[in-house]
C-alpha cells in the first residue's frame, strides 16, 4: 500500500479509545444512578419499593412499558422485555463509547439522559400519579 492510501485508513485522533473496562463503569453509573431514590427516598420500605429493588436490572428499560404493547402482558413477559431493552441500550451505548473519549462523555450523556426519563416513571409509578 502507499503512503497515501494508508493515510486514509488512520482514525481522525492519535489517540487511542477508552478501555472496555471504563466505558462500562462509567456507563453503568449512568445507568443506574437516576434511581438512587429508591434507596434514599424517606418512607418505609413495604412491598412497592422492594418489588422496585427486585426489579432494578431491569428498570432502565422501563420505557417498553410505557410504549402500550406490554401493558397487558403477564409481569414475567414485561420482565424480559425490559430486561432485554435495559440490555440493547447499555450494549449500543458501549459500542459508542468505546469509540473515543468525545463518544464516550455523548454516550454518557445520552443514557443517563435516558435512564433518568425511565427513573421518573418508575417515579410516579411508585407514587401512584
Amino acid at each position: 500500500m502507499s503512503n497515501r492510501s494508508q493515510f486514509f485508513l488512520l482514525p481522525l485522533s492519535e489517540t487511542r479509545p477508552p478501555s472496555g473496562a471504563s466505558v462500562l463503569i462509567a456507563l453503568l453509573v449512568s445507568l443506574y444512578s437516576p434511581f438512587a431514590w429508591i434507596f434514599i427516598e424517606a418512607g418505609p420500605w413495604d412491598q412497592k419499593r422492594w418489588s422496585l429493588l427486585k426489579s432494578l436490572p431491569a428498570l432502565p428499560g422501563l420505557f417498553v412499558r410505557s410504549i402500550g404493547i406490554l401493558s397487558e402482558s403477564p409481569a414475567p413477559v414485561s420482565y424480559v422485555a425490559m430486561g432485554t431493552a435495559t440490555l440493547a441500550l447499555l450494549l449500543l451505548f458501549f459500542r459508542l463509547g468505546r469509540q473515543s473519549r468525545t463518544a464516550l462523555v455523548l454516550a454518557f450523556l445520552g443514557l443517563i439522559a435516558t435512564s433518568g426519563w425511565n427513573s421518573w416513571l418508575a417515579f410516579q409509578s411508585f407514587h401512584g400519579t
